[in-house]
């Protein structure tokens, strides 16, 4: 909505007894009067609940900064502080250029997947939360595989270990191969939600795993795994199947514990530095 009665914040006393604006639309959607605290946010917020009402469009453009920020009653940089907390959302692209502006866009998954990663690394749990989430989702999962699995993603699969083995050098390459195995498997169950979940926890330990430098063998013990893994799948045994995915989540706990030759080490109370006597 709008608000001639205040301008970033103040009250503008020569609207304020001669305004009549209650509420107003402006591209099909109705917009509040913006609180004198917290303007940007406030925005922000109107901005979100209309794209989450399905009143804003993926791809819609918004009014210019120069109407859209008149009709809002602030000031252009206000505008722009609410379309940072939007972009950092993932809600809103602004494009330059002639044809330039803010559109409304899909989240991206990486952006969430991103943020969560972040939310973790800034928590810093223990690894036996990480392991529990673990044995709650993925058992599960490959129990799901077992009966939904096809020759193809069995192909995929085997040759995701194949590259993992070829490439036991490349610590980053083999990191991308491992998440993209376990993405795989739930993708197979078509659940988007345990999908984010399971890629995120991944990801994270991915790089737990670069901060305390898990060596060859245990790298050997992924491959080895993974192989246990699809062979149950292979065979379409969803118990077996379960059984190689829970032993596979104690061993690289077990695996991750041992590792001491990183700058950090990951224990119950999380990540803790090295402390190394010279």
């Amino acid at each position: 909505m709008i608000n001639e009665n205040v301008i970033d914040g103040l009250p503008n006393k020569r609207k304020l007894k001669k305004s009549k604006w209650r509420n107003t639309k402006i591209v099909g959607f109705k917009f509040e009067t913006v609180k004198a605290s917290r303007i940007s946010e406030n925005i922000a917020e109107q901005i979100r609940s209309a794209i989450l009402e399905g009143e804003l469009k993926i791809g819609e453009q918004l009014p210019s900064e120069k109407d859209f920020a008149k009709h809002f009653g602030v000031s252009k940089s206000s505008l722009r502080e609410a379309y940072r907390v939007l972009e950092a959302y993932g809600l809103l692209e602004i494009r330059q250029g002639m044809s330039g502006g803010a559109f409304i866009k899909e989240v991206d998954i990486n952006t969430i997947k991103d943020s969560l990663v972040n939310y973790f690394f800034f928590q810093n749990p223990g690894l036996r939360n990480y392991t529990q989430i673990r044995t709650f989702l993925e058992p599960q999962v490959v129990k799901i595989c077992a009966e939904e699995i096809t020759d193809k993603d069995i192909e995929y699969l085997e040759n995701n270990i194949l590259a993992m083995e070829q490439k036991s050098n490349g610590n980053k390459f083999i990191g991308d191969l491992d998440v993209e195995f376990h993405k795989k498997l739930v993708d197979i169950t078509g659940n988007k939600i345990i999908s984010l979940i399971v890629e995120t926890i991944q990801t994270t330990l991915i790089g737990i795993k670069r901060l305390v430098h898990t060596d060859e063998q245990f790298l050997k013990m992924v491959c080895d795994d993974h192989k246990k893994i699809v062979a149950a799948l292979k065979a379409r045994d969803p118990e077996k199947a379960s059984k190689a995915m829970l032993e596979h989540i104690d061993q690289v706990e077990k695996g991750m514990m041992a590792s001491k030759s990183g700058s950090m080490i990951i224990t119950e109370k999380g990540l803790l530095k090295q402390n190394r006597k010279s």
